[in-house]
């Protein structure tokens, strides 16, 4: 495309292509702006685009935000269940997950922004609040029932409350996300990892009980 030319409404394929690319440059903007920084104009000049084109496809930028929530939830929960599949338990599904959040943050580097952003300018926008409401009992349903079929199969001890152990995966997601805003490089990855070394078991060593290191050594029979 000719440099400054825009394009106008688009069709067919090349329409579905054109929205996805609004939405991804929409999240961008949002992500560095904030739900009232990020503006039509702006966001149709990055994707060498018209207003009106922009337009065509969301009636408003609630409409685009409100998209970009849906969009990436829906993908993000075909992938978290494809993930969740590889495994047997809820150990192996809750670090498949995290292993997914590492491609997902490599594939989507403004997503963690967006999400950050989007729910600290929502409280102030009463227009978004359906939306991530829905975003966040979506994610949340998926852990809940992870973690009930994990009690039915025996994963977890007997009186283990559901919600508990959803609420801490749910936690550990969300602090994730900030980590990913707030500091840089690639230490999110690391905490990603140190986490999965955690629900695996093998963040902390075994250690001997100490009844066990005040039991005698085993004295050998004398020889006859």
């Amino acid at each position: 495309m000719p440099k400054g030319k825009r394009l106008g409404r688009p069709t067919g394929s090349i329409g579905e292509a054109t929205r996805r690319r609004i939405l991804m440059i929409a999240m961008k903007h949002v992500g560095e702006y904030g739900y009232t920084g990020a503006t039509f104009s702006n966001i149709a000049e990055e994707a060498g685009l018209t207003s009106g084109a922009v337009y065509y496809h969301f009636r408003s930028k609630k409409d685009l935000v409100v998209a970009v929530v849906g969009d990436v939830t829906a993908q993000l929960m075909q992938r978290f269940e494809r993930a969740a599949a590889r495994a047997d338990n809820l150990q192996g599904q809750l670090i498949a997950i995290l292993e997914e959040t590492i491609a997902v943050t490599d594939e989507m580097p403004h997503l963690a922004s967006f999400s950050v952003s989007i729910r600290v300018d929502g409280r102030r926008h009463p227009e978004l609040s359906r939306a991530l409401q829905y975003s966040s009992g979506t994610y949340y349903s998926l852990y809940k029932r992870l973690v009930e079929e994990a009690l039915d199969r025996g994963d977890l001890p007997e009186g283990v409350d559901p919600r508990d152990v959803t609420d801490m995966f749910g936690l550990i997601s969300f602090g994730l996300t900030m980590l990913t805003v707030e500091l840089p490089g690639d230490r999110h990855r690391v905490a990603i990892r140190t986490i999965e070394k955690l629900l695996s078991g093998d963040l902390f060593p075994a250690r001997r009980s100490p009844e066990a290191d005040r039991e005698p050594a085993a004295v050998s029979a004398p020889l006859t």
